[in-house]
């Protein structure tokens, strides 16, 4: 199901990303593969921070183009890491349509407590296994990109399943991929990271909202609905309000 779509904004997105591209292109020498991944992400993120099932094949595109440039840049972790998005953007894609009650479309939740103790350990696993094959292949700041690759898979496996702590990694992600890729001389990207991170606080913010709208409390269970004001019409013969 597709939400309804503000075209103007959404024209209002594209353009400046294009716009902003273009002149990180023409400043820094950006070539037209990071370019297009600058335009497709933008966009991209927008769509999902909006909720908007259309940021699905948006993001395919995106991961594709990617993975060519930080091949072309030596990032070999976030190269992979492209591979990993591919297949979870398939599998978000028909979760979000499909894996809510009754396989219709998903609604947004928390995770408990206890996972995050299972995020941490998962995350430390998964980048003490990346570093040392990062290291092999020589490739560029392999403990950094390591974990940031881990930490990105993590956070894409919440965004599937529309769990708003989703964001929150993001934020932390996005924050610290920025001097990561000015180092490689990225600079559209580095742009594009600061900008997703905008994107990201403004998703945090959209979506606590929407967890509001769709009645779920703090704790991520549904909250019942208030029963209305007692009337005459409540009671059976005989009972009174008073």
């Amino acid at each position: 199901m597709f939400r309804k779509l503000n075209l103007p904004l959404l024209a209002a997105v594209a353009v400046l990303s294009v716009a902003v591209g273009l002149g990180l292109r023409w400043q820094f020498g950006s070539d037209w593969w990071e370019f297009a991944g600058f335009v497709t992400g933008v966009v991209g993120v927008y769509l999902v921070a909006i909720e908007h099932m259309i940021n699905w094949p948006v993001g395919l595109v995106n991961v594709l183009i990617y993975g060519w440039v930080f091949y072309a840049s030596r990032l070999f972790a976030d190269m992979s890491l492209q591979f990993f998005f591919f297949a979870l953007g398939v599998y978000g894609w028909i979760a979000w349509a499909k894996g809510g009650t009754g396989r219709t479309e998903l609604k947004i939740s928390r995770i408990s407590w206890t996972s995050w103790a299972a995020i941490a350990a998962i995350w430390a696993v998964g980048t003490a296994i990346y570093v040392p094959i990062i290291t092999f292949y020589k490739g560029a700041s392999p403990f950094v990109d390591s974990a940031l690759t881990v930490a990105s898979i993590i956070a894409q496996m919440l965004l599937n399943h529309k769990k708003i702590e989703n964001w929150m990694i993001w934020i932390l992600v996005d924050a610290i991929y920025l001097p990561l890729y000015i180092s490689r001389g990225l600079v559209a990207t580095a742009v594009l990271y600061a900008l997703l991170l905008g994107l990201a606080i403004s998703g945090l913010i959209i979506w606590s909202r929407l967890m509001r709208t769709q009645g779920i409390g703090l704790s991520g269970n549904e909250v019942p609905s208030m029963p209305g004001p007692l009337s005459e019409a409540d009671f059976r013969p005989g009972e009174t309000l008073g």
